[in-house]
């Protein structure tokens, strides 16, 4: 549209700028800019609304559906996709929360019928040692995906400048897309990772209260 020309066009006469060249000066804006996650989100949308009205302008009438069509574009079923996985996640933790965590310890000591103020410190140690475990694998396993999907990305942006002047109208579409999903999953991951880094603490401490006010503990770890 005229308006998001004005945007990019210095002159007046001059030659509307490619899309590829335009979606590529905003991707470069947004690596360099460091904000809070709803400034991160915002900038993604905004790339999205210049990149949709573009699209539809010089997408020919052979393609049916657009790459922005957020009903049915690869893009939108990853986001579904990635919901229903927090979704699941969720109800895993619940359920984790409402059995018996004692019980694999216990079975480990063969369950034994009394309790010792030894055994008491033995199973909180042992039962906070494998949560802090298991969080800093979560944590590994979340920054390793972020590092390789923003890798990847950087990648495929350098390959971009080497090709850029041979590249076909399909290729720059398809690299459109392929940037455009790369950044929805770095911000996903990002979110996921400052939101681990947030509760770590809170679940350990929270367990660390809960193995206090066992009745099968508290007594020997008072």
């Amino acid at each position: 549209s005229s308006g998001i020309n004005a945007e990019y066009g210095v002159e007046r006469q001059a030659k509307s700028p490619k899309l590829i060249h335009i979606y590529n000066t905003i991707v470069n804006l947004m690596g360099r800019e460091e904000g809070c996650v709803e400034t991160v989100r915002a900038s993604e949308q905004e790339v999205r609304d210049i990149l949709e009205g573009r699209m539809q302008e010089e997408l020919t009438t052979e393609l049916s559906v657009s790459i922005y069509d957020t009903a049915r574009n690869d893009t939108a079923k990853k986001r579904r996709e990635e919901l229903e996985r927090k979704r699941k996640d969720d109800e895993a933790r619940r359920e984790e929360m409402e059995l018996d965590y004692l019980a694999p310890f216990l079975a480990r000591i063969g369950d034994p019928s009394q309790m010792t103020a030894d055994l008491a410190q033995q199973l909180r140690d042992d039962c906070l040692k494998d949560l802090k475990d298991r969080l800093v694998d979560m944590a590994n396993l979340i920054q390793g995906r972020f590092e390789k999907e923003t890798q990847q990305l950087q990648w495929k942006q350098n390959w971009y400048q080497q090709n850029q002047t041979t590249m076909t109208k399909e290729e720059e579409e398809q690299y459109v897309s392929y940037c455009s999903e790369a950044m929805f999953k770095i911000h996903i991951l990002e979110e996921r990772l400052n939101r681990h880094k947030e509760l770590a603490p809170q679940k350990y401490v929270a367990l660390e209260a809960k193995l206090m006010g066992d009745a099968r503990l508290a007594e020997y770890l008072s």
